[in-house]
């Protein structure tokens, strides 16, 4: 007789089903697209094996992309993490205004990205931006910089506006998890400890350092495919100093028209991805996650 204590899996199907229809299918989808010429100029699709492997490694942008995606995930993740615990870390305090400060925090979080990225490109605009005109009037600069045209700083601009869309849902968490920590511990250790810091490397950081863990990984695989910020700041430009892996798919599908080898950028995107989140698990303490 079939039981729920039989089989307790078939209970799970339901929300299995979709993850595997939107996550699965796609990836399987792509394996095979980067397997075959499909040309949306050329009718057919050919089987060609590992040929557009092949020609996207040794093409003139993969090197620069996979380089600029490792550098830009390598600043942005952690960076994010470190903002968002200090922040969490200043509104879980009470002040006048600290409701206010909550709800203007996460304004950023509901902007779409090239809602953002617009607000940030006049940010950062050579003429009429307005980190030029604060560094001119301090006396900091004497000219203005062109942030998003210099390949040694647009990088860096893309980087900043990037964390500042991914900070409030950092925030957000960190918060949840400070909510967890008891009060009379938190009391108690202001009393015996006046150091800040110490405060929150031995009573507060074993708290959430799963959390902080969590959104690591999380933040390291936005970083690694970030694409919107890219595309309406820069275009991958100037040159190829902001082009990510996740502009080259673009650039090789829609561009070129060159799907098989868009797929394979994309493969080869989800096989980096997957070696990240196993190798920062590897990384962890074992008995990282043994109370929760």
């Amino acid at each position: 007789m079939w039981t729920i204590n039989r089989y307790p899996g078939a209970w799970l199907l339901p929300a299995l089903l979709p993850v595997i229809l939107l996550t699965v299918y796609p990836i399987g989808h792509a394996l095979w697209t980067s397997l075959h010429e499909v040309m949306i100029l050329f009718p057919g699709e050919p089987f060609v094996g590992l040929k557009n492997y092949q020609r996207v490694i040794v093409g003139d942008y993969f090197g620069v992309a996979l380089r600029n995606s490792l550098v830009f995930t390598l600043i942005a993740a952690p960076s994010v993490v470190v903002f968002g615990t200090l922040i969490a870390l200043f509104l879980q305090k009470r002040f006048f205004g600290s409701q206010v400060l909550r709800s203007v925090v996460l304004l950023p979080w509901v902007l779409p990205g090239a809602i953002s990225a617009v607000l940030w490109v006049w940010v950062f605009h050579p003429s009429f931006g307005f980190l030029n005109g604060l560094m001119i009037d301090l006396g900091v600069i004497d000219t203005p910089i062109g942030w998003l045209t210099n390949p040694r700083t647009a990088l860096g601009a893309v980087i900043v506006a990037h964390v500042w869309t991914q900070i409030p849902f950092a925030v957000v968490l960190m918060m949840a998890a400070l909510s967890t920590i008891n009060g009379e511990t938190l009391e108690a250790a202001a009393i015996d400890c006046r150091s800040a810091w110490k405060r929150f490397r031995y009573v507060i950081l074993p708290e959430i350092k799963s959390m902080i863990v969590v959104l690591l990984v999380y933040n390291a695989l936005t970083a690694f495919t970030s694409y919107d910020i890219v595309y309406a700041m820069t275009g991958g430009g100037p040159g190829t100093a902001t082009t990510l892996l996740s502009f080259q798919i673009w650039r090789e599908s829609f561009s070129m028209y060159d799907f098989g080898a868009g797929s394979a950028v994309a493969f080869i995107v989800v096989l980096i991805s997957a070696m990240l989140i196993v190798a920062i698990t590897r990384a962890l303490p074992s008995d990282l996650f043994a109370g929760e």
